[in-house]
């Protein structure tokens, strides 16, 4: 049985192994098939070479940084996170939501993405 804990703590790899931008590492987190709908309303990318190749294109210092508790509902967790992108001396910060769910195993069968670029994330946490 896949408990909440395991969940929230794949939550929280997810974001650190996003943060190295390898994408090997973050295909450890994910299902043997899975589906990664980044932003919401895009094309979904299915599939192990598709999801892959969609975390292998991640360019720019990346920081992130989960704000607040994971909810966990059966196999699905949704948390809220900041991100700090930095790409051509310019900074972003904003908020995003990700929701996930979860195979019989554990690992990430879906993720969508839910970034807002005009939510506030909070201070920075280098201050």
């Amino acid at each position: 049985m896949v408990t909440r804990e395991h969940m929230v703590s794949m939550c929280d790899k997810y974001l650190t192994a996003v943060e190295t931008k390898d994408a090997d590492q973050v295909m450890t987190l994910f299902s043997e098939n899975p589906t990664v709908e980044d932003p919401v309303g895009s094309e979904p990318r299915v599939g192990s070479a598709a999801v892959r190749d969609f975390y292998s294109h991640i360019t720019g210092s990346v920081g992130l940084q989960r704000i607040g508790p994971a909810c966990v509902v059966g196999l699905t967790a949704a948390f809220l996170f900041r991100l700090d992108i930095e790409r051509d001396g310019r900074r972003q910060s904003y908020a995003s939501v990700d929701v996930m769910t979860f195979d019989e195993n554990g690992r990430i069968a879906t993720m969508v993405a839910y970034p807002d670029r005009s939510a506030d994330p909070g201070p920075s946490p280098d201050v």
